[in-house]
């Protein structure tokens, strides 16, 4: 049986494989064991409000669900196949276990990232669509209706789009860095965001306070999905100019909207990224906020860049347009 209720003293989950460092895709690996050992070395794992899991491969059954069979062959050509399973793996696994109650909510950890890959085709360091299998594998074993996913890398989701479009049960908000001057939504269910690439914590933060409550509401979303990559940070390779200070706050408030939509169940997926430094003190900030342990001082100590005055305007009619568009304003 299910158990669909969320529970406070279960412990947030932390999936965690070391193909994910040694054959994942070059960019990204390189930050997985740092950030996996920082956690190590600053007592986060220690605390009984974590638990960490070593992920397994995702199978071949689920695979030929999202991705065609020249896909997956091409995928084991690549050399990136081992991490792209076990990746794939973590976030199927961290699904399952916040959606059956044996975790509060969950982190997967991933050497290969996952909102590029589509079908049939992969770029963008991604091979195995993570967010499409998660989905995919809960709507199979247990009937699960409705999903709601979250996008704050900077580049675009395209593959999860093309797997997940067609798919009433996904409501997708995906930001994206853009300079697009003209707006408009094609799906009521699949919005994107194009939001300056200049944009620091003041916009974002308050971008993701006003958006994902009320569409998570009307989306009425049984689990939300977070694809989180801390390429958005000012010092990596993404396009806006998040500091460590907008990581924990976003976490907050996808937190606050889960536990007021559907019971806390909260996934969070690792995306783009490829500075250490940035990887340890943002994944960290995320974990503990996940698990209610208190923010370590280091994990928050960059100032957020002072955005222009036309940015922070650009960016509220922006998300003034979109509320209005889908009648939430």
């Amino acid at each position: 049986m299910t158990n669909k209720t969320a529970s406070t003293k279960k412990p947030t989950l932390i999936l965690y494989h070391p193909l994910m460092a040694a054959k994942g895709y070059p960019v990204l690996a390189g930050r997985v064991q740092p950030a996996f050992e920082y956690l190590r070395e600053t007592g986060t794992l220690d605390s009984p409000h974590v638990k960490v899991e070593q992920a397994f491969e995702v199978s071949e059954e689920l695979l030929v669900q999202v991705h065609t069979k020249n896909h997956i062959q091409q995928v084991k050509n690549s050399g990136y196949d081992a991490a792209s399973l076990v990746s794939a793996g973590a976030a199927v696994r961290a699904g399952e276990g916040v959606w059956l109650g044996e975790a509060r909510n969950s982190f997967a950890f991933t050497g290969c990232a996952g909102h590029h890959a589509s079908r049939d085709s992969f770029w963008g360091f991604c091979y195995y669509n993570n967010s499409a299998l998660l989905i995919r594998n809960l709507q199979q074993k247990y009937d699960v209706k409705q999903f709601f996913i979250v996008d704050t890398d900077p580049h675009p989701g395209d593959g999860t789009r093309d797997i997940l479009g067609d798919d009433e049960g996904v409501f997708h908000l995906n930001f994206e860095a853009s300079f697009r001057e003209r707006y408009e939504i094609e799906s009521k269910r699949h919005v994107d965001v194009p939001f300056p690439s200049n944009s620091s914590d003041g916009s974002f933060v308050e971008a993701v306070r006003r958006l994902v409550p009320p569409l998570a509401r009307q989306s009425e979303a049984e689990m939300i999905l977070w694809n989180m990559g801390h390429d958005a940070h000012a010092l990596d390779y993404g396009g806006f100019n998040l500091s460590l200070r907008a990581f924990p706050a976003m976490t907050k408030i996808l937190m606050q909207t889960a536990d007021a939509v559907c019971s806390g169940k909260l996934v969070v997926l690792l995306s783009g990224g490829s500075e250490i430094f940035v990887a340890q003190h943002a994944i960290s900030s995320i974990i503990r906020s996940l698990a209610g342990l208190p923010l370590l001082d280091e994990d928050e100590k960059d100032e957020p860049k002072t955005e222009l005055e036309d940015v922070k305007n650009s960016a509220r009619k922006l998300v003034d347009t979109i509320l209005v568009k889908l009648g939430l304003k």
